[in-house]
This record gives structure tokens, C-alpha cells and sequence, in this order.
């Protein structure tokens, strides 16, 4: 039974030799690129899913980092500002004792022109202040002024006489301990009880408030108090905060610094302390790099020390857990003092687990806290980070990622198509080049076919009715001869060499009828055992000298010469 070809194999069959070598070599070109296109996208694939778990590593890293970093930035911040003002009051205690020494080395007779009592009625003069510097009250930057806080005795005690000069020597020197804004002073206080002088720089003057301010009963006063009684012997400088309270000078909610003043015995004889505006302190910090953050000085207890609300004087002492000021409750309190590890941030937790995060009701949002402890002050810094900042970083290092990764995979796929391509032009021309030779050889030897079956003679069915028995027979030994030798070779033999040179006659002759019908009759008879003989022949190998001989033989006995048609 005959075997069925494919439907594709009978196609390529039909092509030519170059063409099926280039698709073959293509399939194959095809299938190594489409292998190694796999494998990437594969591995791109991989490399996704790895590098989107490595990325969630770097995240809660980086975020850490970032966090700890600006703690660290703040808590540099806070130690500066707080060791700095606490130096001025050291170096304030100092000075006092110092020039106090000088003051009793020399003639206590008070001199009205050194005096600068512009703390109370007396006003500053037009080239000192600066009109309504503070509130409603003029200032003057320019020296420190000291007021009487009740009438001096009559006459005047040994410690007030001391205590007016002393304000002879130190009033220039405030100049030098006050920083301003450079660590967010407001104003440097001085108390001394036996020499009833109360000084303030800037000079501020109270006008008539200054009778109904009584040092002893101010927030400052009662905290370097007990900070003395808290630390008996006071034998070391120990300065300390107040609660948030009404400052007199600002009429605004803030705290004061304060270090209490001994004598060479250690017994207390008053104190120093500056002035803060919480507020301002933060707003020093608010310029960030890393989106809306909120700032918390918070005591121990949890009281608000600096912070960044409005709040009035009925609302102190503030603690960070009064939600409907904070945000904040009790719990979120306690998980912020690593008692209650229970996060309320389902969003911020699928994406890190380092860091504290609390919902906070007041900003309505997802809160990163971070924390730092002021141990000397018994304080904590806390700072909330508002966690979209560090989601938008998440999506942005993600997304970032992941284009990277796709453009790496595009230029892969271009750059083996182009491949592809390549080796394709490279396959067409090298096979154009291989097969140019057999291509022209094939080409000559149609032509020749072509040439030699135009040149090939037919005899019709009617020229063969009219045609003699002789030449008939001729003619068929003529097609087997050819059809032989077109089987054998294209090329010519010695023998087709002899048939070309049989000499055939050109002449015609009149040959009278009835010699003719006599020849003719003859040559029939001697034809036909020639015939037969040929046909003996015709199975012999050596056929073609055998029907060579025969055609001369018959023409020689003839003697004849016939009209070739």
C-alpha cells in the first residue's frame, strides 16, 4: 500500500533545496530564541516576586533608619537648646557670686546714674525701647532692669544696698548669657530674696503690674525651689522644667527652665531661669524632608510639655491621652510607653512590623510614632509620622522596581529579536551563496530540455499513412535509438557521433513506376527480416551498432535515394 505523505511534507517538497534549508534552519533559529525568551520572562517572573519581598525588607529597614535618624536629629536638637540656656543660667550663677565679691571689695555708695529701674513705672526712654516688643508692654534689648517688688526698708539693709549694685555690674552681662532665637529664649529671670530685686532681660517694662507680681508664687520660682529641696545637699548644678503654665511676660502657655542660686554654705538665696514658648520651639523644627510630622515633649506622666495645639489656661495641665485634643487615648498612651504591643494600623502592618504605629482620631490617619528618652529631664520625645508618607515611598520604590524590570525585559525581547532577524539575513545569504552553483547547473540542464523538445520533430497520424514501410520503420528505430540515449546521458556518444554523419541524399531522380513498385516490393521483403532481426536486437547490449548496420546495408543493396520528409 502506498504510503500517504503529509499535507506539509508534499508543500515542502515542492520547494526548492535553499528554501527548505532556510526554514529549517529557522525553525531552528526560532526555537533556541523562543528558549532563551522563556527562561527570561521565567526568571523575570522570579525576580518580581523576590525582589518585591527583598523591597518590603529595604522598606521596613529604610523606614527604621529614617525614623531613627530624625529622632536622633531632634533629640540633638532639644539637648542643645535645653544644655545651652541651662549653661547661661550656670554661667548667670556664677557671675553673680563673682561680681558679688568685687561689689564688697569696694565703697557700697549707689550711683543714680547706673540705675535701670525700668522694670515698673518708669518708662524706657524713646532710644532704648522698642515700641510694644512683647504683648502690650515696651522692651528694650539693650541692658537688664531690675525693679523693687515692695518698698525697700528705710533706710536700706545691707543685702538690698549689695543687691542694687550688683545690677550696676551684671545688667550689661545678660546681653551675653540671652541667645533669642538661636535657642529659643524668651526671657532670662533673676531672684534674689533678700535683696527683694527681681531682673528680667530683655528689659520689659510692667508698668503697674509690677505690684501685683510676686516672684515667690510664679511657676519658675516654685520649681527651682523644690528642685533645691529635692536634692539636698545642692551641692551640683541641677537646672529643671516647669509644667506648661501662663507665662506673665507673653500672656501665652509655655514653660521656663530654672536653676536655684546657694551661697558658699549651699543654702538657698534664689534662683534664675528662661522663658519658652513651646510652640515656637517646634516651629523651628518643622522644616523636614520627609512629609507632615507632629512633635511631643511629653513628662513622664504624660503631661504635654511642648506641643503644637492651642490650649488655654483652664485646660493645663494637658496630657497626651485627652483625645479630643491629641488624638491619642490611654491606650494608645500606654503602647506608646511599651506596655500594649497591639498596633491599630491594619494598613501600615502589611507592610512593616519595626516600627509603632497608632491610628490617631484628631488627624484621622494611620500614625508612625517615634520615640526618644530626655532621661535627664525625665521626658520623652515622641514624633508622629504620618504613615501615607511612608506608603507613598513603599509604592514609589515598587513601582520604580517594576518598570526597571520590565524595561530590562523589553530590551531583552528587541535585542533577541533583532537577533533573530539577523541570523535570518545571515541564513538566507549564506545559502544564497551555497546553492548559487547547483542553482545554475539545474537552470542550464532545463534549457536544454526545453531546446532539445522544441527541436524535436513530431510526425503526424496522416504523414505516417502516406509514409513507405522502410521509412517507417526507419523512423521508429530512429525514436528507439534517441529515447535511449536521452535515458543514458546528455551528452553525445561516439555512436549518436555516427548516426549525425550518416550522409543522406540530397539529389532527387525520376525513377520510372513500374522500377519503382519492383524496388519497392523488394525492399519490403528484405525489410521485413531486417525487421525482425531488430527486434532480436533490441534486447542485446549492442543494439545501437546493430540498427547502424542495418540502415546502411539497406540503403547500399537499394542503391536508392529517397526524399526524406
Amino acid at each position: 500500500m502506498k504510503q500517504q505523505n503529509p499535507f506539509a511534507a508534499k508543500c515542502i517538497s515542492q520547494l526548492k533545496l535553499s528554501t527548505q534549508l532556510i526554514i529549517i534552519v529557522s525553525i531552528q533559529v526560532l526555537i533556541i530564541v523562543s528558549y532563551v525568551l522563556a527562561l527570561n520572562l521565567i526568571h523575570h517572573s522570579l525576580l518580581i516576586n523576590y525582589l518585591s519581598e527583598v523591597s518590603n525588607h529595604i522598606f521596613e529597614e529604610n523606614s527604621n533608619h529614617i525614623l531613627s535618624n530624625m529622632m536622633e536629629e531632634y533629640q540633638q536638637h532639644f539637648n542643645q537648646v535645653f544644655n545651652l540656656n541651662g549653661n547661661a543660667l550656670v554661667s548667670f550663677h556664677r557671675l553673680y557670686h563673682s561680681s558679688k565679691n568685687q561689689v564688697l571689695l569696694h565703697p557700697l555708695e549707689i550711683n543714680p546714674l547706673y540705675q535701670m529701674q525700668y522694670g515698673g513705672t518708669t518708662k524706657i526712654p524713646d532710644p532704648l525701647r522698642i515700641i510694644k516688643g512683647y504683648g502690650n508692654y515696651d522692651i528694650s534689648y539693650s541692658f537688664m532692669c531690675y525693679s523693687n517688688l515692695s518698698s525697700f526698708n528705710q533706710p536700706k539693709t545691707i543685702e538690698e544696698i549689695v543687691g542694687v549694685k550688683l545690677q550696676e555690674q551684671i545688667q550689661a552681662a545678660a546681653q551675653i548669657f540671652y541667645q533669642g532665637n538661636l535657642i529659643n529664649q524668651s526671657f532670662l529671670y533673676s531672684y534674689i530674696i533678700k535683696e527683694k530685686i527681681n531682673s528680667i532681660y530683655p528689659c520689659l517694662n510692667r508698668e503697674k503690674a509690677i505690684y501685683t507680681y510676686i516672684a515667690e508664687k510664679r511657676d519658675w520660682y516654685i520649681e527651682l525651689k523644690s528642685n533645691y529641696e529635692n536634692k539636698s545637699p545642692y551641692n551640683k548644678y541641677n537646672y529643671t522644667f516647669t509644667k506648661p503654665y501662663l507665662l506673665y511676660t507673653d500672656k501665652k502657655i509655655g514653660l521656663s527652665m530654672a536653676l536655684p542660686i546657694v551661697d558658699k554654705d549651699l543654702n538657698f538665696i534664689g534662683g534664675v531661669a528662661s522663658n519658652f514658648l513651646g510652640a515656637q520651639v517646634l516651629d523651628m523644627l518643622k522644616v523636614n524632608s520627609f512629609g507632615f510630622q507632629i512633635i511631643y515633649l511629653v513628662s513622664e506622666k504624660g503631661i504635654m510639655i511642648m506641643h503644637p495645639y492651642q490650649v488655654t489656661v483652664e485646660q493645663l495641665p494637658l496630657y497626651i491621652y485627652n483625645e479630643s485634643i491629641t488624638g491619642f487615648n490611654l491606650t494608645d498612651w500606654e503602647y506608646i510607653l511599651d506596655k500594649n504591643q497591639d498596633s491599630s494600623c491594619p494598613k501600615f502592618d502589611k507592610f512593616s512590623s519595626l516600627l509603632k504605629c497608632r491610628y490617631n482620631s484628631y488627624y484621622n490617619q494611620e500614625m508612625i510614632i517615634g520615640t526618644r528618652e530626655i532621661p535627664e529631664f525625665k521626658m520623652k520625645l515622641v514624633m508622629l509620622l504620618s504613615s501615607s508618607e511612608y506608603l507613598k515611598f513603599y509604592d514609589d520604590f515598587q513601582i520604580t522596581l517594576e518598570q526597571n524590570l520590565h524595561q530590562t525585559t523589553n530590551n531583552y525581547i528587541i535585542w533577541l529579536f533583532s537577533l533573530f532577524v539577523f541570523l535570518c539575513f545571515i541564513i538566507v545569504l549564506a545559502t544564497q551563496i551555497l546553492f548559487h552553483p547547483i542553482e545554475l547547473i539545474k537552470q542550464q540542464a532545463i534549457n536544454l530540455i526545453i531546446e532539445q523538445r522544441k527541436n524535436y520533430q513530431q510526425i503526424s497520424q496522416f504523414t505516417e499513412v502516406l509514409m513507405s514501410d522502410q521509412i517507417l520503420y526507419l523512423v521508429q528505430a530512429y525514436k528507439i535509438v534517441l529515447n535511449k540515449l536521452e535515458s543514458l546521458s546528455l551528452t553525445k556518444t561516439s555512436q549518436c557521433k555516427q548516426l549525425e554523419d550518416i550522409q543522406y541524399p540530397t539529389k532527387q531522380l525520376s525513377i520510372i513506376q513500374l522500377d519503382l513498385k519492383q524496388n519497392i516490393q523488394e525492399a519490403k521483403e528484405i525489410q521485413a527480416l531486417r525487421f525482425e532481426s531488430l527486434k532480436d536486437f533490441s534486447q542485446d547490449q549492442q543494439f545501437e551498432k546493430a540498427a547502424v548496420q542495418i540502415v546502411r546495408s539497406v540503403l547500399k543493396q537499394q542503391n536508392t535515394k529517397f526524399l526524406l520528409y
